[in-house]
């Protein structure tokens, strides 16, 4: 896959360069907003009004649940920036691009919040990599927030009922996140953390 590809890329540079942890983070930034813009992309559906963007399945969910949990600030920043960028390639209105970016952040904050307390309770053992913690706090809570918030702040540009986007928003998100996000994290979390990839704090 591209993601566990170029991750590899990252570990390898690590182990074979001296760079400090803020550029071997900034890299990783990079890298990760790459993924994200190309898994948003899949993912978007062009329309005349924002909130009938919501896509139908939306791979970028995948990388929202993960990112935040194991880069932590890093992991937000990537996520909110990569949808600020597909937002303004695909819809180009600052409406759209408002609308979307807050979501994104509570997407991203959540997971990183609860995660950043777990990890400095256990460390990068397996009760931080189980299943249910992520289920909950890395896609269901997360995405309920985004899809609420996204909802309410981008209902104005249309006269559906509340209740269409927001669930076609968890249903663009969750299943696919549960489905792809959840073995990448679990398999190639641990894997990450061990090369000193993965960040216990929230920059650190």
């Amino acid at each position: 896959m591209v993601c566990v590809a170029l991750l590899e890329v990252i570990g390898e540079e690590k182990m074979e360069t001296t760079e400090s942890p803020i550029k071997r983070n900034i890299l990783i930034t990079i890298v990760m907003i790459t993924i994200s813009v190309i898994l948003c992309t899949l993912g978007f559906k062009t329309a005349l009004q924002p909130i009938d963007s919501v896509a139908i399945i939306w791979p970028g969910a995948i990388l929202h649940a993960i990112a935040p949990i194991l880069f932590g600030a890093w992991g937000i920043i990537a996520t909110v920036l990569a949808g600020i960028i597909v937002d303004f390639i695909n819809v180009g209105t600052f409406h759209a691009v408002a609308g979307y970016a807050f979501p994104d952040f509570l997407q991203a904050f959540i997971p990183a919040l609860y995660y950043r307390k777990l990890i400095r309770q256990y460390g990068w053992t397996n009760k931080t990599f189980q299943f249910f913690p992520f289920l909950i706090y890395g896609v269901l809570l997360s995405n309920i927030a985004g899809a609420i918030s996204g909802t309410f702040i981008l209902h104005s540009s249309t006269d559906a009922p509340l209740w269409t986007p927001f669930f076609r928003w968890l249903i663009a998100n969750v299943p696919i996140a549960v489905i792809l996000g959840w073995p990448l994290f679990h398999y190639l979390g641990p894997t990450m953390a061990e090369e000193g990839l993965a960040i216990k704090g929230w920059w650190r």
